[in-house]
Order: C-alpha cells, then structure tokens, then sequence
C-alpha cells in the first residue's frame, strides 16, 4: 500500500517537474492549467488536491506509526 501511495505522488511530482520545463507544447498545458485554476472549479479542484495530499500524509503517518507499535508490543 506504501509503495501504491508513494507512487502517485511520485507521479504528480514529475508532472509539476514537466510542466516547469521549457517548450511550446509545455507554454501551452501551462496556460490551459492557469486557466483551469483560477476558473471557479479550479479553486474546488485545488482545494479536494490539497486535502487529498495532507490526508495521504497523515494515513502513511499513522500507518508507520501503527506498525511500529505492532512490531514493538508483538516482540516482548
């Protein structure tokens, strides 16, 4: 499940990366982008990305914790 999480956010890293990197194609997804974010959906989209990111955060949080806790009380 880790490596499932770890990978989206690896593949939203890289899309941040691409879109800041230079050519035509990437001027045109970055102007299509600006307008789908300051659109009023944009502004609903940025917010549930937002939450999602800080959920996901918390989730591998609790389950490293969790599992440490597990393997702690499990060995005495």
């Amino acid at each position: 499940m880790l490596e499932v999480i770890t990978a989206f956010f690896l593949l939203i890293l890289h899309s941040i990366v691409y879109l800041f990197s230079s050519g035509e194609t990437k001027q045109i997804a970055k102007k299509h982008i600006k307008e789908i974010l300051n659109s009023p959906d944009g502004v609903i989209i940025l917010i549930v990305a937002a939450a999602l990111l800080i959920g996901g955060y918390i989730y591998i949080f609790m389950v490293s914790v969790y599992d440490y806790k597990l393997k702690l009380y499990s060995s005495i």
